[in-house]
């Protein structure tokens, strides 16, 4: 079994974005982490044609998890993905994601046995959306949506973010969250995320909870792009990706706004 993995979910319409993942994966990915990448059955030879067959893992998402329609499908199959056995860890990474420097198996491993986990406050990006605001509060969403999380495992405090992705996950933690809280309740992994579909928040409040790791915090692994007026800005100002790198392994944009670097 490997001690850590890069896994993402992706479909048809990302194949060309999962394509330039996997080309940045090839140039940076000095340690040579294995890269499995899943999408729905129907996908496989639209991937294999694009991608080709080599240097990564093509796999079926119905072997992971049967439910794997919409977007919320996609939430489920990724905090599933532990259960085929092929890791202690995965760093969970979407298709509109990309390296663009050289990362090793320490950027994600604290220890021989312990992940990193996504776990801080986020100011950075509220403080940007505050001082070019949108039609809607960003951080009132934010804030609901951990706060349903919080409430459930009865955690008061600071309201963290377990994202943006890519995100470090230990198949521990997902195992014993299913054992200990799914199952004990009469429940399913579809049943969390239908009811929030924050897979990240879940993933990390549990964390939280039981303990089961220890639990060592690290900021954004990338740069993100959530909104076109954040890319903008940053190239009205000339942030170039050499900027970026100084304090990212790589960017992730939005695919739903179709822009490029």
């Amino acid at each position: 079994m490997n001690k850590l993995v890069l896994y993402c979910k992706s479909y048809d319409q990302d194949v060309y974005r999962a394509k330039t993942l996997l080309e940045s994966i090839l140039k940076y990915n000095v340690d040579n982490i294995p890269f499995y990448i899943s999408v729905p059955s129907k996908d496989i030879k639209l991937f294999h044609n694009v991608l080709g067959n080599q240097n990564y893992t093509l796999l079926v998402d119905e072997d992971i998890d049967i439910e794997n329609g919409g977007w919320k499908g996609q939430q489920i199959v990724k905090s599933q993905f532990w259960k085929l056995g092929l890791c202690d860890n995965y760093i969970c990474i979407d298709s509109d994601c990309f390296f663009i420097k050289n990362f090793y198996i320490s950027d994600f491993m604290f220890d021989e046995n312990t992940p990193y986990t996504i776990c801080h406050e986020y100011k950075s990006f509220f403080e940007f959306m505050d001082k070019f605001p949108l039609n809607f509060d960003p951080y009132e969403s934010f804030e609901q949506e951990r706060l349903e999380i919080m409430n459930i495992f009865g955690r008061n405090g600071v309201i963290y973010d377990f994202g943006p992705g890519p995100t470090i996950w230990s198949t521990k933690v997902w195992e014993d969250l299913e054992e200990r809280y799914i199952k004990p309740n009469n429940l399913t992994f579809t049943d969390l995320i239908t009811a929030n579909s924050s897979e990240f928040t879940w993933y990390g409040e549990w964390l939280l909870y039981s303990q089961l790791i220890r639990l060592m915090p690290k900021g954004p692994l990338f740069k993100n792009y959530h909104y076109p007026h954040q890319y903008e800005f940053d190239k009205k100002h000339k942030y170039t990706t050499h900027d970026i790198a100084k304090r990212y392994l790589g960017i992730g944009i939005q695919s739903i706004y179709n822009f490029n670097l």
